[in-house]
């Protein structure tokens, strides 16, 4: 009897070591309540980003301005409503913009997806419609990444809450407008997000919304891992791989090289879940964090300087309550930010004459100078499109990094332009004027 009672005492204080080692990591890292002047409003189906020295809180059901965090004065702002309702986002910022690609618009059950990119400016506080997505890979409640300067989505459902579940993996270069469609995932799932970590896609979490007249039972359980040198899936094997949470509407992180994937909601329990989970990519393996202090679903989370910030969201399953409370996961309390502003870029071009003696074509520079905000081109067109015509690597909307050149190819066709004197308008977005290039042809 008394060897048994030392075996249990053992084989107890073993386990505990073994949870003392699992939350070490959470030990150290706690969450916290971020501090700010004023109030976001609460919304849920939401996304958050950082552009710079911002946080940026967008979309949501409902038509909602955008909320911005001032991380240097912790100040909130309102800014510019979105041309139409988004909700069911992952967005993602390349180059100091935020895109909005593989959302949901408009009323449950029957969601519809986004036809467009959608792209706003934080520095102009303007939205703009991008380019139009593929009607055949057009879906919501996807995952979204940026891997090298390129936008992938990943998942997601074509018909709300109700069907079209899909596995597809997308990419979107922003530089040249070009959408690509890659090896399918190895299930499909919906209501997720995902993470890069290194040169790979971690998929976890997430369900299939409506499947077998099911709401928020038809969670997934399996984790997927897409290759970016490979150009392969795989799965990592059950059950070690498996979250030990199923649950969808969950938003993802990355902390110290791992995957986090945090709260969301279930058909186990009316109240969301505050569950924080994190996957080690070295051994591929799950062990449990320090829960959040609010549980909350269907909003996004942001990795920085291994911190992790959260808010928003909805504090039961389903619609409500939408919440404006924000916490931070940090090693203490009101911890400083050492973010970098957007600094605008200019645009500039070679010249702003072009003479044609002849027929031919002649060459234009567009560049992006300075600045380390991306430029988004509204329209390039000419005012004598008899007579000229252009060439552009890429059709208007586009993008242009900072320190990015494009050539613009110019041609006459012999014809004399009558009572005009002909050009070239470049616009960008906002309220700037146009760049203007003269055209002059002598006979």
């Amino acid at each position: 009897m008394i060897k048994k009672i030392l075996y249990v005492i053992t084989c107890t204080l073993i386990l505990s070591s073994w949870g003392v080692a699992e939350h070490a990591v959470a030990q150290s890292y706690e969450w916290h309540p971020l501090e700010g002047e004023g109030t976001p409003q609460a919304r849920h189906e939401n996304a958050l980003v950082r552009a710079g020295d911002q946080f940026i809180l967008l979309g949501g059901r409902g038509m909602k301005t955008v909320d911005v965090y001032n991380t240097l004065t912790g100040e909130w702002t309102q800014g510019a409503q979105p041309p139409f309702e988004i909700h069911h986002i992952q967005a993602v910022t390349v180059d100091g913009l935020v895109y909005v690609v593989g959302a949901l618009s408009g009323g449950w059950p029957h969601e519809t997806p986004l036809p467009n990119i959608l792209i706003y400016d934080p520095m102009l506080d303007r939205w703009a419609i991008g380019p139009e997505i593929p009607h055949e890979r057009r879906r919501g409640a996807s995952g979204a990444v940026v891997y090298q300067d390129k936008i992938y989505v990943v998942c997601g459902i074509i018909d709300g809450h109700s069907s079209g579940w899909v596995n597809w993996l997308d990419e979107f270069d922003p530089a040249t407008n070009q959408w690509t469609v890659l090896p399918d995932a190895p299930r499909s799932r919906d209501h997720l997000h995902a993470e890069v970590i290194g040169d790979r896609l971690y998929v976890a979490g997430g369900r299939k919304s409506g499947y077998q007249s099911q709401g928020f039972q038809a969670t997934v359980k399996e984790t997927d891992v897409y290759d970016f040198t490979a150009g392969e899936w795989r799965e990592l094997p059950s059950p070690e791989g498996d979250i030990p949470t199923e649950r969808a509407g969950t938003s993802t992180a990355v902390h110290k090289g791992n995957l986090l994937v945090i709260g969301g909601e279930s058909g186990s329990q009316q109240a969301a879940h505050s569950e924080v989970e994190m996957l080690d990519t070295a051994t591929e393996t799950w062990s449990i964090l320090n829960h959040l202090d609010r549980g909350r679903h269907g909003t996004q989370a942001i990795s920085f300087d291994n911190m992790v910030a959260i808010g928003a969201g909805s504090g039961d399953r389903g619609g409500g309550p939408e919440l404006t409370s924000f916490e931070i996961l940090a090693a203490e309390e009101n911890p400083r930010f050492l973010f970098e502003p957007l600094t605008v870029s200019e645009i500039t071009i070679s010249t702003d004459e072009i003479r044609f003696s002849d027929e031919g074509t002649e060459e234009l520079i567009l560049e992006s100078r300075n600045g380390s905000k991306a430029t988004l081109i509204s329209y390039i067109q000419l005012d004598a499109p008899g007579s000229f015509e252009l060439d552009l690597p890429v059709e208007p909307p586009f993008v242009l990094s900072p320190g990015q050149q494009i050539s613009i190819g110019i041609t006459w066709n012999g014809d004399q332009p009558r009572d005009m004197k002909p050009g070239l308008l470049i616009k960008e977005l906002g309220g700037a004027s146009p760049l203007h290039v003269r055209l002059i042809t002598e006979d």
